[in-house]
């Protein structure tokens, strides 16, 4: 989440330098999937299961 959400998000800074876009109009461009990442973070903090069914499947 760090690498998409300002002011630390340095592939934000990385693409604008590359496009020369204004850098809140790419903030505002990934903010959907960083809600995306925040939601996956939820989920897997609420239900831990989804990301150890396969670790504890090969015990």
């Amino acid at each position: 989440m760090a690498q998409i959400t300002p002011p630390i998000g340095f592939n934000l800074f990385v693409i604008q330098g590359i496009t020369d876009k204004n850098l809140w109009q790419l903030a505002r461009m990934a903010f959907p999937f960083f809600l995306l990442l925040v939601a996956a973070t939820a989920l897997i903090t609420i239900f831990p299961d989804l990301v150890m069914a396969l670790p504890q499947a090969m015990r």
